[in-house]
């Protein structure tokens, strides 16, 4: 069964996105991959952002990722996203982030902490150029047993957009829960909500604001 939902959500990793939104959910838990092993996830979501009085809603975004373990309490992953930036403002083509999560407590323990760090490149169309962003940013998650089968996991994020040109600086900062629903041989269903907020300015202009994400994922061990 997770084959085949790896094989349904495999054409998520095609998606051309230029949708105006951009995930800032992890869709994670504080375990990390097993060494040597590799775990996809494929879903969807949305998002609701308000920057300088304008609201921008995007209902659909397509998401897909890759973890490997590189070490009992250390791996990495690779996601389809795009930086940082409010979409009242620009428009971004699909770009990809890297990051690495440490895990500091033991496995299997009640209550698992881990740390990570991340980067992300991606084309934008942006005040009538095309421009390379990237964005540096880390998180901590949380996470602890809720029921059986079911874990539940609390992240903060923040996340800096850089844009080629003066006056150009975003800081995005804010939190999100979600839910690890175990559905046997390996795979997980797990959605998640968070909230952001954006500080800084874009083309030498305020661009304050804030935003709401929601979206659902499933999991499953790819090998």
């Amino acid at each position: 069964m997770p084959r085949l939902w790896l094989l349904l959500a495999l054409p998520l990793l095609a998606f051309p996105a230029r949708a105006r939104a951009f995930w800032l959910l992890g869709f994670s838990s504080a375990e990390t991959q097993p060494p040597g092993t590799a775990g996809f996830i494929g879903g969807t979501g949305g998002q609701l952002t308000e920057v300088r009085g304008a609201l921008s809603y995007t209902p659909f975004l397509a998401h897909a990722g890759l973890r490997v373990g590189l070490l009992p309490d250390l791996d990495i992953g690779y996601r389809l996203t795009t930086v940082a930036l409010p979409y009242n403002e620009g428009g971004p083509t699909l770009g990809g982030q890297l990051d690495l999560k440490l895990r500091l407590t033991p496995e299997g323990a009640a209550w698992r902490f881990a740390v990570g760090a991340d980067g992300a490149l991606a084309w934008l169309d942006f005040a009538g150029s095309s421009e390379l962003a990237w964005s540096p940013g880390g998180f901590a998650l949380l996470t602890h047993a809720l029921g059986r089968g079911v874990d539940g996991s609390l992240e903060a994020r923040y996340a800096y957009t850089a844009v080629p040109g003066p006056g150009n600086d975003l800081h995005a900062i804010g939190g999100s829960a979600g839910l690890k629903i175990d559905l046997g041989a390996g795979a997980a269903l797990r959605p998640e909500l968070g909230a952001f907020d954006f500080v800084g300015q874009l083309r030498g202009a305020t661009a304050n604001g804030w935003g709401v994400q929601y979206g659902a994922v499933l999991s499953a061990r790819a090998w």
